[in-house]
């Protein structure tokens, strides 16, 4: 029984149930969740494990089942996109840089002056409004059943399992950790993304910490970030953030149209001081795999076949 109905629990699922598994999700909502609003793109961001070359392990594996995606089924919502990354100061390649199709350093003339270099490469972007549905339709196809439930704790889900008695649980929650396992570490980062009917062309990106900045352009719009606001948990959009969000993003790419803007939305990244991923002390039938920050998408392929190890 796998909880959980965001990126990381659905892939989970999917993954359990190509080996022949049966399983179900349970989940307070499908709907609205952290995924759902997610700017989507391949990159390893608010996020660490122990050791720290697993999130890029995670990340390479989620990065060759995507572009396998991309390649094979139109409609599942992934598409191959070049992008650059800016840097504010000299920085060596990321250590997944080998792993992708295309990955250079940014030449002279290739980004502003007051940029210390850059990179450039082709990642995936998942357009989240089609890819959940996409990813729930393949897990119904392979038997995997949902349910929609408020539990009080994790183990309660047991109760769903066709046979409760051999049952494992998977505990891919996010923020709902904080509550159904007592885990003070998860913290909610508040991020507001604005929607843009306009294509920039490539994936842009600012490193500056202090002025998160990036456009992701999809299929159908443009997705301008960003904000990453510790222990904020309000899911309201703010105008002020929405105004900064723009003028950072222009800056980043001048021909921005603001009289294109056709929304903005707001999620909550389910932070950790790392993530967790292991078989409970406690209890050999429940496992963890819940504080991704920003990069369940970039890490979900990863951690369930991590959690199939398990």
């Amino acid at each position: 029984v796998v909880v959980g109905g965001g990126v990381i629990g659905l892939t989970v699922a999917l993954t359990l149930a190509e080996r022949g598994m049966d399983v179900r999700v349970v989940a307070a909502s499908f709907e609205r969740t952290t995924s759902s609003v997610a700017a989507a793109f391949w990159f390893p961001f608010i996020v660490r494990t122990e050791p720290a070359a697993l999130s890029d392990a995670w990340a390479i594996k989620s990065y060759e089942w995507y572009r396998e995606l991309a390649r094979e089924d139109g409609a599942c919502g992934v598409e191959m996109r070049r992008c650059r990354e800016f840097l504010k100061a000299p920085a060596p390649a990321a250590g997944w840089a080998n792993a992708v199709e295309h990955y250079r350093a940014l030449e002279r003339g290739e980004h502003d002056e007051k940029y210390a270099g850059g990179y450039e490469f082709d990642v995936p972007v998942i357009a989240m409004p089609k890819f959940l549905p996409w990813l729930r339709t393949r897990c119904e196809a392979l038997g995997v059943k949902f349910e929609t439930r408020t539990l009080a704790d994790v183990r309660e889900a047991r109760a769903f399992a066709s046979n409760s008695e051999r049952a494992f649980v998977v505990n891919c929650t996010g923020l709902g950790a904080r509550r159904l396992v007592n885990d003070d570490l998860v913290k909610p980062v508040r991020g507001q993304v604005v929607y843009l009917k306009q294509d920039c062309g490539y994936g842009l990106f600012d490193d500056d910490p202090n002025a998160l900045a990036y456009l992701i352009p999809r299929a159908d719009c443009t997705v301008l970030g960003g904000t990453a606001q510790v222990d904020n948990d309000s899911l309201e959009p703010d105008d002020a953030d929405e105004r900064d969000i723009i003028a950072k993003c222009k800056r980043l790419w001048p021909e921005l149209d603001e009289t294109k803007v056709i929304g903005t939305n707001v999620g909550l990244r389910p932070s950790r001081t790392v993530v967790r991923c292991e078989r409970d002390p406690a209890d050999a039938t429940l496992i963890h795999a819940y504080g991704h920050g920003g990069a369940g998408v970039t890490l979900c392929r990863g951690t369930a076949l991590e959690v199939l190890a398990l």
